[in-house]
């Protein structure tokens, strides 16, 4: 159950500032846009030689998200994403360690996420592309969230 490569980094802009990183990144890094999905919020996806950037136009209130809550979570970089092996292992390996963790399908990318959130409260997204995964693999609950949101 290897962790693989490093698969994006996502950094959370304000409205006022997405078009300036995006050009940022763009212009002066030399970065390419890659396509992104419509995910319901206003972003960028940016690829550095098969290494992406996703820049993400959203304010998580804590009301929806108690992760965003907590005071660990003011930092602009919101997320390192890697790719990873063996989807039931970590999910495994989250629950017997106790820690905070999410699960999700990405239908148009083929992709199963499982999200793990470090002692500083920043989330590590694990990628793992379906077609490479064991045979037998259970995958992401339909429609499960961990931890629950409270109501």
């Amino acid at each position: 159950m290897p962790i693989k490569d490093l698969h994006h980094i996502a950094i959370k802009c304000t409205s006022d500032k997405l078009k300036e990183s995006e050009d940022f990144y763009t212009d002066v890094l030399g970065m390419g846009l890659a396509d992104r999905p419509d995910l319901g919020f206003p972003g960028a996806w940016l690829d550095m030689d098969g290494t992406m950037f996703h820049l993400m136009e959203l304010d998580f209130p804590p009301e929806v998200d108690p992760w965003y809550a907590r005071k660990e979570s003011g930092s602009a970089l919101d997320h390192v994403a890697v790719k990873a092996h063996n989807f039931d292992a970590f999910k495994a390996k989250a629950i017997e360690h106790g820690v905070d963790w999410r699960q999700n399908i990405i239908e148009g990318a083929d992709l199963w996420q499982l999200f793990v959130m470090d002692p500083n409260g920043i989330i590590v997204e694990l990628n793992f592309d379906i077609a490479d995964e064991p045979k037998g693999s259970k995958g992401p609950d339909e429609g499960m969230r961990y931890p629950p949101m409270e109501e």
